[in-house]
């Protein structure tokens, strides 16, 4: 297999060529852009690498993946600055995945689908171009709301530079249309994109009828995702669109997991963004209590005999992987001393060692070439277990729980190797931890809480929607919410200024730009 890097670098000198090449055109035409042969796989290339966390310095995943997210999911906790576990509010955190994802995602991924569209050699790469540019517009959605998304990343070809923000029912209407059109359209006897395709071409020389078969279950998957969204807020609609979703056909496997596999040796523009931040300078090992495991996680691994915490965790001061041994730090706590009444020294587990909290394994998850993983069938098996709760038209849900288990615990060892978890210890769990369809809700989406770890995004999108696991906030003083867990993160006061009446029309539409304005889906 071809490494990251060098794949990023010969699609970008094949960039520079085709643009050197078409100077004349480029200059005359914004619409011929990118046309010359191998830039829009480039730019495909750039968008899915950057919705990774790509960005100089992790600067959008480090803010609200982990900082926020992570913390707020009780999945991590700190001491220090990372403040997100105690609701504070920081806003340029808060509003940075806005930031980066219309330059860095957005961008890319629109001129893909732009250039492409109409071109009948190029057909399949334009409807992979849909589907990837739906799960880029719905984790910006899931996190703001209301967003740029029907004008968005038109700056260029039509010079549009205060794009309309649509409403997120609107933006969720038109996202599950394009996963169904694409899926109908891609064709496995046509020319499918190389190397370029991170996700399924990895190698650059998987049959094309392959790699179609995986695109559209990964459309399916994320159909499948995007209607269970709306349970809450339409749930006759969501019905409609999770029964289209596995007619059409999600994942079957493990091996269709949609994923990015990164490069250790091309620096900061190919290395795993999640694993950088937390095995890197700044992480917990080194700088005891900054993004320890949570002591509601560990707990829950450890209440339950869950055989993935040996492979999740590991204490920085022994390097004990035991599941007895592993200790959570709990949320809410700061180290401002003994004047504080939240000091950590006060908490009544305290080991007298920030070094003796567990913190995630950094050989197993944290891999510098480690995978980002984007859409797993752990995920959809657990999403059709509820859906199958519900009584939709899906299958069983205690067979879909009992896959989704499974799944979970085995995609450990596509992390690395080492992290296999056994079918006898599988099923050793399963027959303790049982489904059990009066408590049907809270068993699948408690277990999908554990299942999307490092995907803290989506760990918080379905905790909002589902209202799984049951956490218990911390009322930190000074935090921003009263207590509550944020049901969004902020809008940037670069828009009031720079797109003020879009960005007013979302508000009056909305609610307040704040961290407890509920989305549209999240309403009740």
């Amino acid at each position: 297999m071809k490494s990251l890097h060098k794949i990023i670098l010969a699609l970008s000198l094949i960039a520079l060529s085709a643009c050197t090449k078409n100077f004349d055109s480029i200059n005359t035409d914004p619409s011929k852009s990118n046309e010359a042969s191998g830039v829009p796989e480039y730019n495909l290339s750039r968008a899915l690498l950057e919705y990774t966390g790509n960005s100089d310095f992790s600067y959008e995943t480090w803010r609200v993946n982990i900082i926020y997210c992570a913390m707020m999911m009780q999945q991590l906790s700190n001491i220090s600055w990372y403040a997100g576990d105690k609701y504070m509010q920081n806003d340029g955190w808060a509003s940075s995945y806005f930031e980066r994802a219309y330059p860095d995602q957005v961008k890319y991924i629109t001129d893909v689908e732009r250039v492409t569209r109409g071109n009948p050699y190029l057909t399949n790469l334009y409807h992979i171009s849909r589907i990837a540019r739906v799960m880029i517009f719905h984790r910006i959605s899931d996190i703001y709301g209301d967003i740029p998304y029907s004008e968005a990343g038109l700056g260029y070809s039509q010079s549009n530079f205060t794009p309309k923000y649509d409403a997120q029912q609107a933006i969720y209407l038109d996202m599950m249309k394009e996963l169904d059109e694409a899926a109908k359209a891609l064709d496995g006897t046509k020319t499918v994109p190389g190397a370029g395709d991170l996700i399924y071409n990895k190698g650059g020389s998987i049959p094309a009828v392959q790699v179609v078969d995986h695109w559209k279950k990964l459309a399916y998957s994320l159909m499948l995702r995007l209607g269970m969204r709306l349970t809450k807020v339409d749930p006759s609609t969501a019905q409609m669109w999770v029964e289209k979703a596995y007619q059409g056909g999600v994942f079957t496997s493990n091996d269709d997991n949609a994923y990015i596999l990164h490069d250790a040796t091309g620096g900061r523009t190919t290395v795993n963004r999640v694993s950088n931040i937390l095995s890197g300078e700044w992480n917990a090992i080194n700088n005891g209590g900054e993004a320890s495991l949570s002591k509601t996680f560990v707990d829950f691994l450890q209440t339950n005999n869950d055989p993935r915490l040996s492979y999740i965790a590991q204490i920085p001061a022994t390097g004990s992987t035991l599941p007895l041994d592993q200790l959570g730090m709990p949320n809410g706590y700061d180290a401002n001393g003994e004047n504080s009444p939240t000091d950590i020294s006060k908490e009544p587990g305290y080991p007298g060692d920030l070094k003796r909290y567990s913190v995630i394994n950094k050989q197993n998850l944290l891999k510098l070439n480690g995978p980002t993983f984007l859409v797993t069938y752990a995920q959809v098996e657990l999403l059709l277990a509820e859906a199958a709760k519900r009584g939709w038209n899906v299958g069983d849900a205690a067979t879909h729980y009992g896959n989704g288990v499974t799944a979970a615990m085995q995609q450990l060892s596509q992390y690395d190797a080492s992290a296999t978890i056994s079918g006898a210890d599988i099923q050793l769990y399963l027959t303790a931890h049982p489904y059990v369809d009066a408590d049907g809700y809270n068993l699948i989406n408690t277990q999908y809480w554990a299942a999307c770890i490092l995907d803290w995004y989506e760990v918080w999108a379905n905790w909002r929607r589902s209202g799984y696991p049951q956490l218990v906030p911390v009322n930190y003083s000074g935090n921003a919410t009263g207590g509550q867990i944020p049901r969004r993160m902020l809008y940037p006061s670069s828009e009031a200024a720079s797109n003020s009446t879009h960005y007013q029309e979302a508000i009056t539409r909305q609610g307040t730009n704040a961290f407890m304005t509920p989305v549209w889906w999240d309403k009740q």
